[in-house]
């Protein structure tokens, strides 16, 4: 904008009824705070629930949980998950790689997306620059005004990949199973929690999940033990006992027969060392 477009602009302008009154934030207005950006290429072996606005930049295709419902998303996709919300991904998905950015509020705005499962624009795009560089040198305003910018510029309406929502008895299930793996829960200790008979959380899980449920606690199991021996230095008989297993030797054999080779062989050809982390 040069002196001549801002004069023909300042000539359109009213003269107000009154000088002392103009445009006003919201009273409870506030920007992001306590900004922190991340990035994860590894399952963790837990899910986690904590008091931050959490957003996930998936850089793969996965599979995620949040309470009730679980997503299918790729790059492109944006997972908005509010605090206290119980998330986890599935050691399933067909890659880990995801950007992390999360923060707090006082009180929920109304510039927050109303969905968890979003889509970048190219406005919100064109903000995530910005956004690593504030990051980077440290620069609180400007960090804040740009993920505000970026969170009021996501696409309305346009959801990608695919949601499905779990009934809240089956996903009581699935988040007790994962709680007490270590237990290795078996079909009526788990109807007995969510207050159903065995046949028909059987007949339910299936119809909700796509597998049966023992085919999911095995998967499950061998979920979290690939994880334990990528990115931990537990003893073999420790991970087995958080996977279920009352020895070594069982936990071996349970391994081999879902993935060719051993325990140990498998954390030779792929552990990667990373710091344990929950999200």
């Amino acid at each position: 904008m040069n002196i001549d477009q801002i004069r023909e602009n300042a000539k359109k302008l009213k003269e107000p009824d009154n000088l002392y009154k103009g445009l006003t934030l919201a009273e409870d207005f506030e920007l992001p705070d306590n900004i922190l950006l991340f990035y994860h290429d590894f399952c963790a072996a837990a899910p986690n629930a904590h008091n931050r606005y959490t957003m996930v930049f998936p850089l793969a295709k996965m599979h995620y949980f949040v309470d009730n419902q679980e997503y299918d998303i790729d790059s492109g996709d944006l997972l908005f998950i509010p605090p206290y919300s119980l998330r986890f991904l599935s050691a399933q998905s067909s890659g880990y790689q995801r950007l992390f950015i999360t923060f707090q509020l006082k009180r929920p705005q109304s510039y927050l997306p109303e969905k968890c499962l979003n889509k970048l624009s190219d406005a919100a795009m064109g903000f995530l620059q910005k956004i690593f560089d504030n990051f980077n040198s440290g620069n609180a305003p400007e960090l804040a005004l740009n993920l505000w910018g970026f969170l009021t510029n996501l696409a309305p309406g346009r959801q990608s990949g695919q949601a499905s929502t779990l009934s809240p008895e089956i996903a009581r299930a699935v988040a007790f199973i994962i709680d007490n793996l270590h237990t290795a829960p078996d079909t009526p200790s788990i109807a007995a929690k969510v207050n159903m008979s065995v046949s028909n959380l059987r007949r339910r899980f299936h119809k909700e999940t796509g597998v049966s449920i023992h085919h999911y606690i095995s998967q499950q199991r061998l979920d979290f033990a690939r994880c334990y021996l990528q990115k931990s230095f537990m003893r073999i008989e420790e991970i087995a006992g958080r996977c279920g297993f009352l020895s070594a030797s069982s936990f071996s054999h349970f391994f081999i027969t879902n993935t060719g080779m051993s325990p140990l062989n498998y954390r030779k050809n792929f552990q990667i060392n990373h710091k344990d982390d929950s999200d």
